[in-house]
């Protein structure tokens, strides 16, 4: 308070005294106005606060009242009004102000229509702020003020030649030559008057500037909106019809269009500010569509025609009209009315329309996505081919748009997604098309893997990792920077990849959410795409039938080929481990329920698949799912679910059987590699119990190569154990006297086996070794009546199991 004291109250009540002062100079009474509103804060910290409050409003009011309202902005009176004005504005919101305020608004009101644009913008926001906070009773001068409004919008088509065509500049000799009242009934933005006044040789031209009446200016036409709107929310039901009489006379507001010769005038800023209060009212419409929705319908074409003349018309360098509009648009989108648009949705697709051509209007493209995504979704089964196809080429743009957000990415993949039954339901009557659609968008999906997979997925890891790769720079808030990154720098295979709109440039940062979130949508997607292929009708020379399922032709299971090589290496998203304080175990109990069901989901796009397809997938790719299931081992999953279904089962058991039977001489070496590969071929013996019809026929051809190869491998091996492991899962899965066909076949193998194995426990070998060879002699795969001829060579083995474990007598 020590500024106070410098600065004393009365010094305060001086100044209000010079203002009230008919006989003081307009240069005093501002030099006081200056001095009292740049002390201003400090004089309502006060304790004489309130008695100053009383005496200033008295004193404020008057001169509002009394004074003429300035139109040129230089003048001294026009600068104490305005001050004047602001001062009431600050005032501070409380009980002490409560009964001045009817006092206020009234006078603001008036001032209203007839002061200049510059005091009526202040007005508006003192109305804004009274009303907000102390929302006083309805009255007369509520409904007066909406009228009031109307009249400005009435009148607005009668003025739109000389908005455009009135010259924004006023040449004059001398300031008192000017016509006030001719200048004002045209000027609706500010106006420059030179003054050429000659005294001498060396005199300067002096520059002024004219202000518009507030009912005509076209800054204050875009702040009506909002009071109108503020209006129906607190005296909504008496104020009801009133506002639903805006309606045509918006209507007619947003299909105003100046020719294109006023569009590309050097007055661009009134073109602008056109535009401004054109989107405004807009958004007022949007704001009230709901509760009138049935008498907007009913005039629908205007609403359809205005928005995207809008669009069409807003200035490229108006990046903040545009971004208005877009939200205007997504609000009226959220209506019934959205079925109204859908005869022009097409001109929505052009880029140059939505966006508009600024370089400075990339800000605002996620928005603009985000609302014809929403637009496309709720009225996508009313698009027609066409349209279908725009939709197609531009979303899936934006899926590899890499200067878009990860969440604006996984939007224009959920759209692309949602469209595929759109495309199934137009199979019948364009079948040539719709599959080609499909096609691409599983193209779409597949690079997006592969974008992900050698290109995102190491820079996440590396950033998770906190090191830095090739200049990128990790920060403390977790975020990765990526400058001047070219992509085959990384990768030498992904040269072909689009890595963003300039190709050579990243900027993005990283959240692991967001990518698994994508991962998710585009393995959703990519089933989704598959279940349409499938569902669709084309035409039968298109496909090849048999038994009513479809086959691929080679592009599209190329594809899938794709697919498996790159979605596998972007599933690795979900190894990351984004707490620190949880640690992910090497096993697969740590899984999220989120990956679990994406590998579901995942191993289900192929489940749907001709058998010949998915053979023909796996046999090509086997390597590379086993290598990635040793690297990540939750993709065990996808195995787990080929082998449990009844169709996949037996052709991915004998793709993976002959995999592993190549790869027997490496159990004996690698541990690692042994321990996995000793678990695929438990779950292919597994798969036998499981599906004994089918499975036996497919183990059989296999089953004395793995048995010959275990004992001859066994025996030259480092690591002997794995093998005899092998034999032991072999035995247990197919033992138990359900299983005739492979005993049929295990019998010419008995008496070597049954010799070797004997041989084996009868030497010199660990405990747990013998204990193996035990197990194995007492467990072989045939029926008891089989064994007979053999009992001799049981013998030793009978007797060590009865002096063995538990475990080993269970097995007599």
């Amino acid at each position: 308070m020590s500024v106070i004291e410098n600065v004393p109250v009365n010094t305060f009540r001086n100044y209000l005294n010079i203002l009230n002062d008919s006989s003081s100079k307009d240069e005093l009474k501002l030099k006081a106005t200056q001095e009292l509103s740049e002390h201003f804060e400090m004089i309502m910290q006060s304790p004489a606060y309130p008695s100053f409050l009383e005496n200033s409003l008295k004193i404020f009011m008057r001169i509002l009242q009394d004074g003429e309202p300035q139109f040129i902005q230089e003048n001294t009176m026009q600068h104490i009004r305005k001050l004047i004005l602001e001062m009431i504005h600050r005032l501070p919101i409380t009980e002490s102000l409560r009964q001045h305020v009817k006092t206020i608004i009234t006078m603001m009101l008036k001032i209203l229509k007839t002061d200049n644009e510059e005091n009526v913008l202040v007005c508006l926001r003192i109305i804004i702020e009274l009303h907000k906070h102390f929302r006083p009773s309805f009255n007369s001068e509520i409904q007066l003020f909406l009228g009031f409004v109307k009249e400005i919008y009435t009148s607005l088509p009668n003025h739109l030649t000389s908005i455009f065509e009135t010259s924004n500049d006023v040449w004059v000799t001398d300031l008192k030559d000017l016509n006030l009242e001719a200048l004002l009934s045209e000027a609706y933005s500010v106006r420059t008057i030179h003054v050429e006044k000659a005294l001498d040789s060396n005199s300067q031209q002096q520059i002024y500037n004219l202000l518009p009446r507030g009912v005509l200016s076209l800054k204050v036409l875009q702040e009506l909106p909002i009071i109108v709107v503020l209006m129906y929310q607190i005296y909504k039901n008496a104020v009801h019809q009133e506002v639903s009489e805006f309606i045509p006379l918006i209507l007619t507001t947003i299909n105003l269009q100046p020719t294109v010769t006023r569009r590309n005038s050097p007055q661009k800023e009134i073109y602008v500010e056109f535009m401004g209060a054109q989107i405004k009212t807009l958004s007022f419409l949007a704001y009230i569509v709901r509760i009138f929705q049935e008498v907007v319908i009913a005039s629908s074409l205007s609403v359809t025609s205005g928005m995207l003349n809008l669009m069409k018309n807003c200035p490229k360098e108006a990046a903040h009209l545009r971004k208005e509009l877009l939200i205007a648009a997504r609000h009226i989108f959220a209506t019934d009315l959205r079925q109204k648009f859908i005869p022009s949705i097409e001109q929505l697709f052009d880029e140059d329309l939505l966006i508009g051509k600024g370089v400075t209007l990339d800000s605002i493209r996620p928005l603009a996505y985000s609302t014809l995504a929403d637009l496309a979704h709720h009225v996508r089964q009313s698009l027609n081919i066409d349209v279908l196809i725009k939709a197609v080429n531009l979303f899936s743009k934006n899926v590899h748009d890499e200067s878009l957000a990860v969440g604006i990415q996984t939007m224009s993949c959920k759209l692309l997604l949602n469209l595929v039954d759109c495309l199934r339901h137009h199979s019948e009557t364009e079948p040539q098309r719709s599959k080609a659609l499909l096609s691409k968008l599983l193209k779409v999906f597949v690079k997006k893997f592969e974008t992900i997979a050698k290109i995102q997925l190491p820079l996440i890891i590396q950033k998770c990792k906190g090191h830095s790769i090739s200049g990128a720079i990790v920060n403390s808030s977790g975020n990765v920077s990526m400058s001047q990154i070219n992509a085959p720098d990384l990768k030498d295979d992904i040269s072909n990849i689009q890595v963003s709109a300039s190709g050579s440039q990243w900027i993005y940062s990283v959240n692991v959410a967001e990518f698994r979130s994508l991962v998710k949508t585009l393995v959703g997607g990519v089933k989704t795409i598959t279940w349409g292929f499938f569902n669709s009708k084309f035409q039968l020379t298109d496909t090849i039938l048999a038994s009513h399922e479809k086959i691929f032709g080679p592009e599209i299971v190329c594809s899938y080929i794709d697919l498996v090589y790159y979605a596998m290496e972007a599933l690795d998203i979900y190894t990351i481990n984004v707490n620190p304080n949880q640690q992910r175990t090497s096993g697969l109990i740590s899984r999220s329920k989120e990956e679990k069901e994406v590998l579901e989901h995942f191993s289900g796009i192929f489940l749907m698949m001709h058998s010949q397809n998915f053979q023909e997938i796996f046999s090509t790719t086997i390597n590379f799912l086993v290598e990635r299931i040793y690297k990540n081992q939750s993709l065990q999953v996808i195995a787990n679910s080929f082998l449990a279904n009844p169709t996949t089962s037996p052709l991915f058991a004998t793709v993976l059987v002959e995999y592993l039977l190549n790869k027997m001489e490496e159990m004996g070496s690698n541990l690692e590699r042994s321990n996995l590969y000793l678990r695929l071929f438990k779950l292919v013996f597994g798969s036998v119990s499981l599906f004994p019809v089918e499975n036996e026929q497919m183990l059989r051809p296999h089953l004395h190569k793995i048995v010959n190869r275990s004992m001859e491998l066994a025996l030259i091996s480092e690591e002997p154990y794995n093998y005899f492991l092998l034999l032991r899962a072999l035995f247990r899965s197919i033992g138990g006297g359900s299983h005739d066909l492979l005993y049929q076949e295990f019998l010419p193998l008995l008496p070597n086996l049954l010799e070797g194995l004997n041989r084996l426990q009868s030497g010199f070998h660990k405990q747990h070794m013998r204990d193996l060879f035990v197990e194995l002699c007492l467990t072989v795969p045939v029926r008891l009546s089989s064994l007979l001829p053999y009992l001799p060579m049981l013998m030793d083995p009978l007797v060590s199991a009865l002096n063995g474990s538990p475990t080993l007598i269970s097995q007599i």
